[in-house]
Formats: C-alpha cells, sequence, structure tokens
C-alpha cells in the first residue's frame, strides 16, 4: 500500500515547521517561519509543473533525473514562470482552476512580493511589520497553498506538497487535452527557454 499522504494531510504535514516557528518563543520565529513558507509556496507550484510534464508518455521512470537536471539548469525560473508554464500546457489555467477565490490570492501574494526579498536577505522592508502582521503574511502564503492544493488534487490529481510528483495520473487521457505536447528532454528544455521569455 502506498504510504504517501494525501490532501489534506499533506498540507498539514507540510505546514508543521511553519506552525512550530510560529509558535516558538524564539525572536526570529516568525521571520523563520516567513522565509519557509514562501519557499514552501515556490516548491509547490514547481512540483506541481513536475508532475503535468511527466505526463507526457515520452517520460518513464528512467527520465527523471533528465527532467530534474532540466529544471534545475534554468535557475532564472521562479514562481510565476512556473504558474505560467503550467497555463501554457494546462486546457484549463490556474485562474481557471482556482475560480472566484484566485484573483485576491494571487493579489495577496503579490502584496508580499514587494517585501520578500528584502526579508530573506536580512535586510529591513521599511514597512516596520509587527509580529502580528508578519504572522498575518504567513496566513496569506498558506491561504493560497491551501487553495491550490485543493483546486489541484480535485483537478490533477496531485496537490504540489505529496512527496513524489513524478507519478503518472490515474486519468491516462488528461495528456491528450493539453495545449501542446512534448516529446523528447530537448523538447522540454527548448521550452522552458521560451517560457522564461515569455
Amino acid at each position: 500500500m502506498n504510504s504517501t499522504k494525501e490532501f489534506p494531510e499533506s498540507f498539514s504535514e507540510e505546514f508543521k515547521t511553519v506552525e512550530m516557528l510560529l509558535n516558538s518563543p524564539y525572536s526570529t520565529g516568525r521571520t523563520d517561519a516567513f522565509i519557509i513558507a514562501w519557499v514552501k509556496s515556490e516548491r509547490q507550484v514547481r512540483r506541481i509543473f513536475s508532475f503535468l510534464i511527466y505526463q507526457f508518455p515520452v517520460f518513464q521512470k528512467k527520465d527523471v533525473q533528465s527532467i530534474i537536471q532540466s529544471i534545475a539548469d534554468r535557475n532564472d525560473l521562479y514562481f510565476d514562470d512556473f504558474i505560467n508554464a503550467f497555463n501554457k500546457i494546462y486546457p484549463k489555467t490556474y485562474k481557471d482552476i482556482l475560480g472566484t477565490s484566485h484573483d485576491k490570492l494571487k493579489t495577496d501574494l503579490e502584496g508580499i512580493s514587494r517585501f520578500r526579498n528584502k526579508i530573506f536577505h536580512g535586510q529591513l522592508t521599511g514597512q516596520k511589520l509587527t509580529k502580528n502582521q508578519l504572522r498575518g503574511e504567513i496566513e496569506k502564503i498558506q491561504n493560497w497553498c491551501f487553495e491550490v492544493a485543493e483546486k489541484m488534487y480535485g483537478e490533477i490529481g496531485y496537490d504540489g506538497f505529496s512527496r513524489n510528483s513524478f507519478r503518472k495520473s490515474k486519468n491516462k487521457n488528461m495528456v491528450s487535452d493539453y495545449k501542446l505536447q512534448i516529446n523528447s528532454i530537448d523538447e522540454l528544455r527548448d521550452f522552458l527557454k521560451k517560457t522564461k521569455r515569455g
């Protein structure tokens, strides 16, 4: 039996460290929790993209390392790039899948991005965030991640948090509805280059 935790248990498991830091007595607890929460949100959209790519019939277990390397080689790809890449392949966009909650959740994240990099590098944000305000920003990240996990699990069968993103969907016909087809690692690399260029 597969012991991999699926949604919603996978979400709870993923954010255990964040919750522990939020409730810790240490002065840097909320800052550390913020950094980890954001990293988890970026990893979630990357894993969802990886799952989507692995559905192409050409890719099998022997290709996993090549797929990982192709993505890793593009160290200029970030959160929005993986969402855009998903939108270019799947017949529905993130906005379609998340529905009415998408715009507010995405706007919240865009607001966070204004000071995210400064927090990452230990710089002053100029916004004098209190501990409670920082906790509120972390909750916005968690809200996005939960909504994406729930809706993606219902749509494609993967939430971005379950450990193995390189598995075939139970829906064998899913890939036939993709907007484009990728038939080799080289085509994947070319697609990633075009994704960054827009």
